[in-house]
C-alpha cells in the first residue's frame, strides 16, 4: 500500500454488466389486514419458488486521485489529528514557522443529506478545484508523508471527494462559513471605482448580466459577483484546510 500511487475515491454501479444468482423465495400475495381491514402484503409459504434474478456487482471508478508526497494539516484540527493517530498514521510535527508552496482545494459544490445519519449530515457529490498557493504554516502543525502502510486510510479520509472522508462526515464544515462580507451601501462606491479601473471585470459583469436575467435584476448579486473577483474577498472561504505537498 505504501507504493500505490493512484487511489479510487468513489464508485458508480455499472448497470450495463449483469450477472445472475439463484434466488429462493415465496410467492407474494395480498390479503385483508386484521389491523386496518385494507390489503396487506404477505408471502405464501405454501408456494415456494426458485429462479434466477439479475445481480449487479460491477462498479466503475467515479473519482480518483494521485497521492501527493505528503499532506499538511494545521494543528487546530485536533479532532482529525487524534483520529489519524488512533488509526496508526505517523505524523511529523513541523519544527518551525514555515512559508510553503502547496496545492489547496476549494470546495465548489456538494450536497448534504436532509436527515442526519449516525449524527452527521453526510456530504456527497463533492466537487473541488485546485490552486497552488503559498501558505504560512506554524510550529506544531503536522506533515503526513504518504509512504506508509496506512496510505489508503490517509488518502481516502483526507481527500474531500472520498465517500468516507473527514469532509464528508462534517469534520471541516467550519471552512464553508463565510466570516467576512461587505455592506452594500459602502461597497457600491468601491465596486463602481473597480469597474472603472478594470475593463476585464466590467466585461465579465456585462456578460453575466446578458446571459442571466435573474442576475441582471438583482443588485446584491451583482455586487457579490464583483466582490468575489477582488482581493477583499475572504481567501479562506471554502478553502479545504488540508493541503497537498507535491
Amino acid at each position: 500500500m505504501s507504493r500505490q500511487t493512484n487511489f479510487p475515491l468513489s464508485f458508480k454501479l455499472d448497470r450495463s454488466k449483469t450477472d445472475s444468482i439463484t434466488f429462493l423465495g415465496y410467492a407474494a400475495a395480498y390479503k385483508p389486514s386484521e389491523v386496518s381491514g385494507l390489503k396487506r402484503l404477505f408471502y405464501d409459504r405454501s408456494k415456494p419458488f426458485t429462479k434466477r434474478i439479475p445481480y449487479w456487482n460491477t462498479f466503475t471508478v467515479e473519482a480518483q486521485v494521485d497521492k501527493p508526497r505528503a499532506y499538511l494539516i494545521p494543528q487546530a484540527w485536533s479532532e482529525v489529528i487524534t483520529l489519524l493517530k488512533r488509526n496508526g498514521v505517523k505524523l511529523q510535527s513541523v519544527a518551525k514557522d514555515t512559508l510553503m508552496t502547496v496545492s489547496a482545494y476549494y470546495i465548489t459544490d456538494y450536497k448534504s443529506g436532509q436527515r442526519p445519519y449516525e449524527g452527521h449530515y453526510i456530504h456527497t457529490g463533492v466537487k473541488v478545484r485546485s490552486e497552488s498557493q503559498q501558505i504560512q504554516f506554524y510550529k506544531g502543525d503536522y506533515l503526513i508523508l504518504t509512504n506508509q502502510p496506512t496510505n489508503r486510510y490517509i488518502v481516502e479520509t483526507l481527500e474531500p471527494q472520498g465517500v468516507d472522508s473527514f469532509f464528508a462526515w462534517n469534520f471541516f464544515d467550519s471552512a464553508l462559513d463565510q466570516k467576512e462580507y461587505f455592506s452594500d451601501y459602502i461597497f457600491e462606491d468601491t465596486a463602481a471605482e473597480l469597474l472603472k479601473k478594470d475593463p476585464a471585470l466590467r466585461k465579465k459583469l456585462d456578460e453575466k448580466r446578458a446571459s442571466d436575467k435573474a442576475f441582471a435584476d438583482n443588485a446584491d448579486a451583482q455586487l457579490d459577483f464583483i466582490y468575489r473577483q477582488t482581493p477583499y474577498y475572504e481567501k479562506t472561504h471554502n478553502r479545504y484546510p488540508v493541503y497537498r505537498v507535491n
